[in-house]
């Protein structure tokens, strides 16, 4: 599947003999066949159209997923005609079993505990405990081991003093921004795939439209944490717009994924992916980058 990214400010998109061109200040920057593209993910500003580019990927049912100064999907720009794979994949998600669900949020809680134990020991911290406490995920995560390994994480990652809270600046307010940003790369993949970010494996929240990003984001949380760690960050430390910059290139930083060397942005498109064969195959095939 080829999600074709705009992040560029103040680009234009065309049609011509079935590429889209884009053209910035006047000048072309960049082209793409119209039948190699799946989805077309939109998050820079000042971005404009062509009619006829929104008719053509109408005509061939590629959506065109928007996205506000968050990053988070806010609207689509989708085909009325029958769209049979969109379709299909929202009902693999209704058809998903209770204890299917349950079997894919072990795999997830097991390799964010697993992650949390690399972040200790670039740390330096106490992590050998858990290797046991991966051992004790079962189906479901029923006995909330994720919770557990969260209570020793944060204070061996940050001091015995640290409190994980949303409301805290410090080191509290990089972890919140981070988050935020792994977030909506998460739901942007998922929407682009053609799954319904609503519905969760875990998360239920009927507020919450984006209840399975926030099922597949879990794995990817010590990533930032590791991000945070290696900026030295402390609790005295002011959340800048430098700072912001410098946190938000973690998506940049590349993993051994199914081997390759990709961008954690890839690894997440990867790892959604995974999740889409899963609900198809009705096995267990989650995949997650190798994180060191």
């Amino acid at each position: 599947m080829k999600i074709v990214e705009i992040s560029q400010s103040g680009v234009h998109l065309k049609l011509y003999r079935g590429f889209m061109l884009v053209y910035k200040s006047g000048e072309e920057i960049g082209r793409e066949p119209i039948d190699d593209i799946d989805c077309l993910l939109v998050y820079g500003y000042g971005v404009t159209y062509s009619h006829n580019l929104l008719v053509k990927f109408c005509e061939v049912n590629i959506p065109i997923i928007l996205c506000s100064n968050n990053f988070m999907p806010i609207g689509f720009v989708m085909s009325t005609n029958v769209n049979y794979e969109r379709k299909t994949r929202l009902q693999e998600q209704i058809n998903v079993t209770l204890p299917f669900s349950k079997k894919l949020w072990q795999t997830i809680i097991k390799e964010k505990v697993r992650n949390q134990q690399i972040v200790l020991e670039n740390a330096d911290a106490e992590a050998k405990d858990f290797t046991y406490l991966i051992g004790k995920v079962r189906s479901g995560d029923i006995d909330n081991v994720e919770a557990v390994a969260a209570r020793k994480y944060w204070k061996r990652l940050f001091g015995e003093g640290f409190k994980r809270d949303f409301d805290l600046g410090g080191i509290n307010s990089f972890l919140n921004f981070g988050y935020a940003i792994l977030r909506s790369c998460v739901a942007r993949y998922l929407i682009a795939t053609g799954l319904d970010a609503s519905i969760g494996l875990h998360h239920k929240n009927k507020l919450n439209t984006f209840c399975l990003a926030d099922d597949m984001m879990e794995p990817f949380r010590p990533f930032v944490d590791n991000k945070i760690l290696k900026m030295k960050i402390c609790d005295k430390d002011v959340l800048s717009p430098k700072y912001k910059k410098e946190l938000a290139g973690f998506l940049d930083d590349r993993f051994l994924m199914k081997y390759e060397q990709l961008s954690l942005q890839n690894c997440i498109k990867k790892s959604v992916l995974s999740l889409l064969s899963s609900y198809r195959s009705k096995q267990d095939h989650l995949k997650f980058p190798e994180f060191k």
